[in-house]
């Protein structure tokens, strides 16, 4: 189970310890994991809804439900992936409520997903996620950092303390080798 690295200079705890402490009634420890992961959530919100204040309170809604089931969470993965999960499918849901409203759209909303494309959609969700847990962990963690968080390569090798190249070779590397994984899907 990978575990993320603290960005808060003064909380050193890793976000098993956080979710360990926040479920014992820590709201400092919860905090900490909202600020260590509002950024991700709501980038993974926004890649659905396609629409910033959609996005703002629907990650909203992944920490309330996250605070809520916190003493669930069994670590059978990391807690990003947990607040994947959340974050999708309370986006997929909230596209489906959308829709079947009769007052239309949103103005700034994309035409919204069918039942058959948000199964489609979830499914191949489901899918990308598996085909990147079964890739090297050097090409994973680049991978991750640029697709999930939005990092540059220079900050990427930065924060790996790798060499420039050797992140787009990891992150190269690691495209192909999911293309192949899921060439059904193309």
């Amino acid at each position: 189970m990978s575990q993320t690295r603290p960005t808060n200079p003064t909380d050193e705890r890793d976000d098993v310890a956080l979710v360990a402490d926040a479920a014992r009634g820590d709201l400092e420890a919860f905090a900490g994991l909202v600020r260590r992961h509002q950024g991700f959530v709501f980038g993974a919100v926004m890649r659905v809804v396609k629409n910033v204040s959609w996005a703002e309170d629907i990650t909203q809604e992944v920490f309330i439900r996250a605070y809520r089931g916190i003493g669930e969470f069994r670590g059978d993965s990391a807690v990003r992936s947990w607040l994947y999960r959340i974050a999708t499918n309370l986006s997929l849901n909230a596209v489906t409520r959308q829709r079947e409203r009769p007052t239309g759209n949103l103005p700034d909303t994309p035409a919204p997903l069918g039942p058959a494309q948000l199964v489609e959609a979830a499914a191949m969700a489901e899918a990308m996620q598996m085909a990147i847990a079964e890739l090297p962990q050097e090409w994973q963690q680049p991978l991750l950092l640029r697709q999930r968080e939005e990092c540059s390569y220079e900050e990427i090798a930065e924060r790996l303390g790798i060499p420039l190249n050797t992140v787009r070779t990891r992150i190269f590397r690691a495209r192909q080798a999911l293309q192949a994984q899921l060439k059904d899907w193309q």
